[in-house]
């Protein structure tokens, strides 16, 4: 994981009309994603300075919500967290409409591009095409990095000009960041092409990414001449701690949450009755959430428009980001394991056979024992034949006598099949029909959330 800077702290106070429990629950879940997603309970008392009965109430709130789950003393961050991200990015308009130029020009010069916005002193990734190689770049989007000491923090604090960064992030990185203006002149974004010293050194990589990076930055500030509604991208203020306030009940954090994903690519800026009408809110409870966004520098307000900051993203994005198909289906796979009492796994498609990306076996006497990676044939298992076929479900004696599967496809948001879903057993347990109802229900689970996870960002398949 990546040492990033921490966001500042105010010195003023909060506001009096600051929500509480929504800056304590925001507290939670940015301590959680500078931990890579995970925490202890007793870890996040400790790091908020909040009651451990708080902190309770809050991640059992977050879990209702779907946003985190809790697993014994510990709480993760869930892809359903994923949905604020997409509304910010959704808002901000710059991924969906450079990020496929910014994949084109990864693919023509064979290096990881990344686009990056200002947040506060800072930059904030909001598209990354990383290439995927022994000695890999790490970055996600929704990352920070110090303005000082990144290209693109460069980019936008000494006047807009290309920038070289030589190692300043880590030893061996190096990157060259060039600005991305908008209709009026002003820097929209900046899109770096970033490599290591091994490939490239920080005097060569310019002259070596100069020709397809100019192209590149041209075809988009010609998009962005086409779509001259892009705004929203200035920074907002520094952000700040989540004390001080006076308690309120906890649902004040789910009513606050809300208000982030109301906006969108449509709907980029809202006044306060719309932000109220659309979350479901009183117009005095969407004023204090809104009230409680800005001073934490998550909302900045532009008259009687508010908007969605680039902060936003430092709320889960980052590690839900660079999460795969196993991981996502990981608690559903235990779930389905113990409804079933059976082994369960995801298998993807390798020539002319299927290799297993994640297994969960229930414990038992005799029970069946295919770890992750192992490599069966195609046609001797039913996740082979659904891998093969895209079929809606199949069955097939299993890879040794005395065993059968029931497989199921499980698809991405485009509605390709990405892995199997299969339950393998002895051949004296379990049925088809009941087998093949509670896979097709888990299914649905794991594509919900993949569907979510994916909408900005690629989830590798294994």
């Amino acid at each position: 994981m990546l040492d990033l800077p921490s966001p500042s702290v105010k010195d003023a106070p909060p506001p009096a009309e600051a929500v509480a429990p929504l800056m304590r629950g925001l507290d939670v879940l940015r301590r959680l994603t500078d931990a890579d997603g995970t925490l202890a309970l007793a870890e996040l008392a400790r790091g908020t300075g909040l009651a451990r009965s708080t902190v309770d109430r809050i991640c059992a709130t977050l879990a209702h919500l779907g946003y985190l789950r809790l697993d014994g003393r510990d709480a993760s961050l869930a892809p359903p967290l994923m949905a604020v991200a997409n509304a910010c990015l959704d808002a901000l308009r710059v991924p969906g409409l450079l990020g496929p130029l910014a994949d084109r020009l990864a693919d023509e010069l064979d290096e990881s591009v990344s686009i990056a916005v200002p947040d506060g002193d800072d930059i904030r990734f909001v598209h990354q095409v990383l290439r995927r190689r022994a000695l890999s770049i790490s970055f996600r989007v929704g990352d920070l990095l110090p303005g000082e000491g990144s290209a693109p923090g460069i980019v936008f604090r000494r006047g807009a000009s290309p920038a070289v960064d030589d190692q300043l992030v880590e030893p061996g990185l190096v990157a060259v960041a060039v600005p991305v203006r908008g209709p009026g002149g002003d820097v929209v974004c900046a899109v770096s092409v970033v490599s290591h010293t091994s490939r490239h050194s920080a005097r060569g990589l310019p002259g070596v990414v100069r020709g397809a990076l100019e192209a590149c930055v041209r075809d988009m500030e010609g998009v962005l001449r086409d779509d001259a509604e892009v705004t929203g991208l200035r920074p907002g203020p520094r952000s700040s701690n989540a004390g001080g306030a006076e308690s309120a009940p906890v649902q004040a954090l789910a009513r606050g949450l809300s208000v982030l994903t109301v906006f969108s690519g449509e709907r980029p800026e809202m006044t306060l009755s719309q932000v109220a009408e659309a979350a479901g809110l009183s117009r005095a409870s969407a004023r204090r959430a809104l009230i409680t966004y800005e001073y934490l520098g998550y909302v900045r307000q532009d008259g009687r428009v508010h908007r969605l900051t680039p902060r936003v993203l430092g709320l889960g994005c980052a590690p839900l980001s660079r999460t795969t198909v196993p991981r996502i289906a990981g608690p559903h796979l235990a779930a389905l394991s113990d409804t079933l009492g059976e082994s369960v796994g995801l298998s993807v498609a390798d020539g002319e056979w299927v290799r297993c990306t994640a297994r969960v076996a229930p414990r038992r006497v005799m029970s069946v024992d295919i770890g992750v990676g192992t490599r069966l044939p195609a046609g001797a298992t039913a996740a082979g034949e659904v891998l093969a076929g895209e079929i809606g479900e199949a069955v097939a004696d299993g890879p040794e006598d005395g065993l059968w599967s029931v497989a199921v496809p499980l698809r991405g948001r485009d509605g390709s099949v990405v892995s199997a879903l299969d339950v393998t057993a002895h051949r004296g347990r379990g049925e088809r029909t009941a087998w093949a109802e509670a896979l097709r229900a888990t299914a649905a689970g794991i594509e919900a959330d993949l569907r979510v996870t994916s909408r900005f960002v690629t989830v590798p398949r294994h």
